[in-house]
């Protein structure tokens, strides 16, 4: 596909530049802060210009291209014919003044003169701004902390918060809790240079209607660009590379069956010297000739590309549709070219270290052990973060599997590992660790270590040495349940840290189960006994033969996606965690997500394999009983213990846990259903002055809880809940905004889907 295939919309609600002069990044050069004509030269002219060009563009990207007389000549006329209110005169004086102040470096022939002192500079870099009025990153930054140093918005005042603008991007309020993976609107906006910018997804439910990357102003929420992509975007947001002095700023994001895309925030359009024609094919290189194209529809990067000098570092989703199917390995590619520079295999391949715990050919064309969440980066150091899944494979197949559930430590510029711990080993409860490594400061005995938290989906809290990854909070080899008979499927031992206790539940007893309604506690009190229920501590076996298992965490928590909050002014990290029960029947089935083992490479078996179309998604691996109670008005509550949803704060310098409170209600039971927490999927954001904003629980709710106590101070209702991370960033015009998507959509229960970005601020 090529450009010219490419729909553009451009829409501003005052003047709009030619492409050449759109500028929606920030610069070194000049202030946001300073007013505009003061940030250019003195001259005829200056005043003009500045007050035309500032009302839409950051003036440093704006004027950072030299161009030549004609050129700015034609750049003007450009502005009046889209609207800029400039005579001929105006012009002339516009002109001269771009022509004296930035002009283009003399040619070859001395076609371009300019006295010595006016030439043109080096050519314009466009450094990531920094700082509390921008959100640069998912997480706020390469250290994915979710933290905003902005103190406008304070316990005191945050009641009195309310809407500021709100954006619809076309799909409208759909009456459906979940129309799939690709639909979902989770996205997390970044802002950079006094322009915002996110993707936003297709919609079944609205016929063509495109998935677009879009930018817009941050104090109002009017449109200023739209890229319209003819590939769906799937994503919880995107990536901006700053440039370098040859090339404009990116927005760097991924496609429905693999494609990553960069789009030139200068003009709107793909950059066309990145890949083919703006786009490379990702799937290409981790998708064997066994494989085809059979499992392109299953693969794609869900979470933004991870930034790091002039390379852009991915994971991926390749699907748990079983083996043979795509790798899930790292790799990093150049941000100008699109150029593969490293990949890191989180299988190992014969010969590389780990791969004698795969034995024969079992390594080949397996789909998990993939980063399908945000990685981070050590920016000084070089060093990048990942979490991993687990294998997506029968555990028979033997080995610790390394690589897999784990975190890994590598070279940023070169992908080779510098040291890595496996958080869960042979993960057969699919607890990987989706929520973003944060980096943060550790002190012990007087003396600051660098360091990275990783928790996951088992709420375990892990900390380690960043540089070195020695444990920090003494992680330690524990025997765990077994099976009656032994099971190669279930390791003798899981790793523990010696403090914090688990964020998040981990068993419960009979005695436990809620008494919510007339009757609730008695029917589910009956499923437990007809199955013979047992609960068992974390680790224990999903299924048994003889009786049912209670586990917790679910496989989708505990914590999960969308990670937890890191204040390192008070160093408490908040994090939502969803109590969520599974209730698996009395079964012969094996441990584990029920997938098997890849077939041998050129047998009939491994090419019907890849000719199969991949496996519907649903149940695997034996059955689990709904432990549920539904009322007379229909609505289904959990037999699980209360609360179902909660907001934990942990102390990282007391080492415990500081507070923990229900979050989420449930409509509908009358009083009690105000403090029983619901499920909820998505991430938290702190602020300096100690507020704590979440979205994530399925009751369609944000709110602000005191970071000190966990004691509401604000709530909103929203058109659907917010499956995302909410941002806070500084406007130009002197107000802190809270921004999050309200797109639903979830598995955790929600009601409908939506199609709004909304914004908050105080009157």
């Amino acid at each position: 596909m090529h450009t010219t295939d490419r729909k553009i919309t451009w829409l501003a609600a005052g003047f709009l530049g030619t492409a050449g002069l759109m500028a929606l990044a920030a610069t070194a050069a000049f202030s946001q802060n300073t007013p505009a004509a003061m940030q250019l030269p003195a001259g005829p002219g200056r005043d003009l210009v500045a007050s035309n060009c500032s009302q839409c563009h950051a003036l440093g990207l704006a004027l950072g291209k030299r161009r030549t007389p004609e050129e700015w000549g034609t750049q003007l006329t450009a502005m009046v014919a889209r609207g800029a209110q400039l005579d001929s005169e105006q012009l002339k004086l516009a002109q001269a003044y771009l022509a004296t102040h930035f002009a283009a470096a003399p040619s070859a022939g001395g076609a371009v003169q300019a006295a010595a002192s006016q030439q043109a500079g080096p050519a314009q870099s466009y450094p990531r701004p920094t700082g509390p009025a921008q959100w640069p990153a998912y997480g706020g930054g390469n250290a994915n902390r979710n933290f905003a140093a902005l103190t406008q918005i304070t316990p005191k005042n945050v009641a009195k918060l309310q809407p500021a603008w709100s954006y619809h991007y076309g799909a409208g309020v759909v009456a459906q809790g979940d129309q799939g993976l690709d639909y979902r609107f989770e996205v997390t906006p970044l802002l950079i240079g006094g322009i915002m910018y996110f993707s936003t997804p297709s919609s079944p439910a609205t016929p063509g209607l495109k998935a677009s990357i879009t930018a817009l102003r941050p104090e109002t929420g009017a449109l200023i660009w739209k890229y319209e992509s003819p590939v769906n975007i799937h994503g919880r947001g995107v990536a901006y590379w700053p440039g370098d002095d040859k090339t404009a700023p990116r927005i760097i994001f991924a496609t429905d069956g693999g494609l990553i895309m960069a789009v030139d925030v200068t003009t709107g359009r793909l950059a066309p010297d990145f890949g083919w024609g703006g786009q490379i094919d990702a799937y290409i290189g981790v998708s064997s000739e066994v494989v085809g194209e059979t499992r392109r529809s299953s693969f794609t990067i869900p979470n933004p590309v991870t930034v790091w000098r002039n390379l852009f570092i991915t994971g991926s989703r390749p699907g748990e549709d079983g083996p043979p199917g795509p790798r899930g390995d790292i790799r990093a590619f150049d941000a100008r070219t699109g150029r593969k520079v490293w990949e890191f295999h989180t299988i190992p391949h014969p010969g590389e270290e780990g791969s004698d715990q795969w034995p024969g050919s079992s390594w080949r064309d397996v789909t998990g052990a993939n980063v399908w969440s945000t990685m981070s980066v050590d920016d000084e150091r070089g060093i990048v973060y990942a979490t991993t899944g687990d294998a997506n494979v029968a555990a028979a197949v033997g080995g610790s599997q390394p690589y897999a559930a784990s975190i890994l430590a590598l070279d940023a510029a070169t992908g080779k590992r510098l040291w890595s711990h496996q958080l869960t080993h042979q993960d057969v409860w699919d607890w990987d660790s989706p929520t973003p490594v944060v980096l943060m400061d550790h002190v012990e005995n007087g003396k600051t270590i660098p360091a990275v938290l990783v928790t996951g989906k088992h709420g375990l809290v892990f900390l380690f040495d960043r540089v070195t990854g020695e444990p920090l909070n003494g992680v330690a080899e524990r025997p765990t349940p077994q099976m009656d008979k032994p099971d190669p499927s279930i390791w003798p031992t899981q790793p523990f840290p010696a403090w914090p206790e688990p964020v998040a539940r981990t068993q419960m007893t009979r005695d436990e189960i809620p008494d919510l309604v007339p009757g609730m506690k008695a029917a589910c009190q009956a499923t437990w006994d007809q199955y013979k229920a047992v609960s068992g501590p974390l680790y224990t076996p999903r299924r048994h033969p003889d009786h049912a298992v209670v586990t917790y965490p679910s496989s989708v928590g505990g914590s999960n996606w969308g990670g937890g909050a890191y204040n390192p002014e008070t160093g408490l990290y908040y994090i939502a965690v969803q109590n969520r029960v599974t209730f698996s029947l009395p079964s012969n089935a094996p441990q584990g997500m029920g997938h098997a083992s890849p077939p041998v490479p050129g047998t009939a078996a491994a090419a019907a394999a890849a000719a199969a179309p991949p496996r519907p998604r649903g149940p695997r691996g034996g059955r689990n009983q709904p432990f549920t109670f539904t009322t007379p008005d229909n609505i289904t509550l959990s037999c699980g213990a209360l609360p179902w949803g909660e907001m934990v704060a942990v102390d990282m310098k007391a080492k415990k846990i500081a507070w923990r409170v229900p979050l989420g209600i449930t409509e509908g039971i009358g009083p009690k259903g105000l403090t029983t927490g619901t499920s909820n999927i998505g991430a938290t954001l702190t602020t300096a002055t100690g507020l704590v904003f979440v979205g994530a629980t399925n009751d369609r709710r944000l709110r602000a809880l005191d970071g000190k106590t966990g004691r509401k101070l604000w709530e909103t209702t929203l058109d659907a809940s917010a499956a995302a991370a909410p941002i806070s960033y500084m406007g130009s015009d002197g107000k802190q905004y809270v921004v999050v998507a309200a797109g639903g959509g979830t598995s955790v229960g929600q009601k409908q889907m939506a199609d709004t970005l909304i914004a908050f601020k105080l009157p």
